[in-house]
């Protein structure tokens, strides 16, 4: 084995010593009233993710990672690092920004806040002590950036040596890693053991480049069944797995997903895919029309409310990020896309 790729099997193996989970989540981040991050709510929705994705990404797009403040990330770090703890998931930790030296120097401070937490200068024990798989970036932002300029931004961050997960994400972006770009870093570096890319496009996998042991997971909502590799990785024109803002609703019908398709089942698992589909393409329509927020967030937020609750007016509607509460109407466009698709619960999970 080429010393890239035992170097990056030994990582992973150091990180997730059962495996790489299937199935991973960007969570959502929950207020209260008043706009403060809610410790107590985020435990309970973690609760009901967690048995089923194991290693979350916080914050993600999903989570408002490109809006909250500084402290607002440290804090939200700061309780899922005790969480992660409890419950038994790993973090991906987000350093989403623009701009590619904001998101180095993001990497640094939130390595310091877990060294701080920890007790050590040692950058492998700190993260060890919160149960920290790594840290995610996106190549810088820019529709006029030239593939030469995304590669040697992402190698800067990349030279740090920390475990690291590279996101394309071109709805925030602007722009995509190309496949030769991508294989020529996986190529290079041991610590980028994970891609997730959210584009819809899918190009760096349909162009079949050499892995090395890197592990791919698929970020686009739907289709969720066709893109998945089999148990033994045959299919490797399509993912080992997906990271899903729909986890958060249905963390553990996805996990059922995987297990059919992994053992063999490939018609009910696409049926099971179908219906999670239907959901998520109406919510998320409905999200879009919001003139805040993400549709990501929003959509993931209504379908949390509606099944922590099993209602949409049996509780006061959830704050976002911008300050606004979820309309009525998006959430009983939930409830009703959850019942016609036979996921609506008979009593949510807070009521229980």
């Amino acid at each position: 084995m080429p010393e890239v790729e035992k170097d990056r099997s030994d990582l992973i193996a150091r990180l997730f010593p059962a495996g790489v989970p299937a199935l991973l989540c960007p969570p959502i981040t929950h207020y209260d009233t008043e706009g403060a991050l809610d410790a107590g709510r985020t435990r309970a929705h973690m609760a009901v993710i967690a048995p089923h994705a194991r290693c979350l990404l916080v914050p993600g797009s999903t989570g408002d990672g490109w809006e909250l403040s500084p402290g607002e990330v440290r804090r939200l770090l700061e309780i899922h690092a005790r969480l992660a703890g409890e419950l038994g998931y790993s973090i991906l930790v987000g350093a989403l920004h623009p701009d590619a030296a904001e998101a180095r120097r993001a990497v640094l401070d939130r390595l310091d806040l877990f060294k701080a937490l920890a007790g050590t200068a040692n950058a492998e024990r700190a993260l060890a002590a919160s149960r920290v798989a790594g840290f995610t970036v996106c190549g810088p932002s820019g529709a006029d950036l030239a593939q030469e300029a995304i590669e040697d931004a992402l190698r800067r961050i990349l030279d740090l040596g920390l475990p690291t997960a590279v996101y394309q994400l071109p709805q925030v972006t602007k722009n995509e890693i190309s496949p030769s770009v991508m294989e020529r870093l996986v190529g290079d570096y041991p610590n980028l053991w994970m891609m997730k890319d959210t584009s819809g496009s899918d190009r760096v996998v349909r162009a079949g480049i050499r892995r090395r042991g890197a592990v791919f997971v698929r970020g686009a909502e739907g289709d969720f069944a066709s893109w998945l590799a089999d148990k033994d990785g045959e299919g490797e024109r399509k993912y080992d797995g997906f990271l899903l803002s729909s986890a958060n609703a249905f963390a553990s019908h996805l996990a059922q997903m995987i297990r059919l398709v992994r053992t063999g089942d490939r018609p009910a698992a696409a049926e099971l895919s179908g219906r999670m589909d239907s959901v998520v393409r109406a919510v998320f329509a409905e999200a879009a029309a919001l003139p805040f927020g993400n549709p990501f967030s929003n959509a993931n937020k209504a379908l949390d409310h509606v099944l922590a609750w099993g209602g949409a007016d049996r509780a006061p509607a959830p704050r976002t990020r911008s300050g606004a509460f979820l309309p009525a109407g998006l959430l009983s466009a939930a409830e009703v896309a959850l019942r016609r698709g036979g996921f609506l619960p008979a009593r949510g999970y807070l009521e229980t």
